[in-house]
C-alpha cells in the first residue's frame, strides 16, 4: 500500500528515523503489562520498586494502607522543606495518574503509589507540591522541582516503567 502524498522511499525514511522511538514505546508498554502480570504469574506484588511475595488477601487494601502511611510521612518532611502545604490529601484508585493537585491545592495520589521506589514517590510528592504555586508545567515549575530534587529527570525515567493500575 502506498501513501499518495509520499513516495515509498520517503515513508521508509520516516519510519527508519522514528524506529528507536517506536521500539522504546512498544518496550515500555510491554513492561507495564509485565508489572500487572507479576501478581498473577509470580504471586508477587511490587512494593517500593521490589517484588515481594504475596501474603495478603486484599492487595488493594494493602496498597492503600501502605501508600497512606508513606505519603503522609513524606509530605510532612517535604512540605516543611518546600514551605508548601496542601489543603487536603486524598487517595484513590487510578489508571493513569500517580498524583494530582487541583485549584484548591488539594493533593490526590493513586493508592498504588507504593509500587514505585521511594525516591520516585518523593519526586511525585515534590511535583504535586510544586503545583501549589505553579498550576502548569512551564519552566518555573520545573525550576522549583529542581531546587528540591536536582536529579528529578532520573525519577521521571524510572516512573515510565510502572503503571498505576493494579
Amino acid at each position: 500500500m502506498k501513501n499518495p502524498n509520499y513516495p515509498l522511499k520517503k515513508i521508509k525514511e520516516i519510519i527508519d528515523s522514528k524506529a528507536k522511538w517506536i521500539y522504546e514505546k512498544v518496550e515500555n508498554a510491554e513492561l507495564k503489562l509485565l508489572i500487572k502480570e507479576i501478581c498473577e504469574n509470580e504471586n508477587k506484588i511490587l512494593y517500593l520498586g521490589s517484588k515481594i511475595p504475596i501474603q495478603i488477601n486484599d492487595i488493594e487494601k494493602f496498597y492503600r494502607e501502605k501508600t497512606k502511611e508513606i505519603v503522609y510521612k513524606e509530605i510532612e518532611k517535604i512540605s516543611k522543606k518546600m514551605e508548601l502545604y496542601p489543603t487536603k490529601i486524598s487517595f484513590r484508585k487510578t489508571k493513569n495518574r500517580w498524583g494530582s493537585c487541583n485549584h484548591k491545592n488539594e493533593l490526590s495520589f493513586t493508592i498504588t503509589l507504593t509500587q514505585l521506589p521511594l525516591e520516585c514517590i518523593r519526586y511525585i510528592i515534590v511535583h504535586e507540591l510544586a503545583h501549589i504555586i505553579h498550576k502548569n508545567h512551564k519552566k518555573q515549575f520545573y525550576q522549583t522541582i529542581q531546587k528540591y530534587m536536582p536529579h528529578f529527570k532520573t525519577q521521571e525515567k524510572i516512573i515510565k516503567n510502572y503503571s498505576p493500575m493494579i
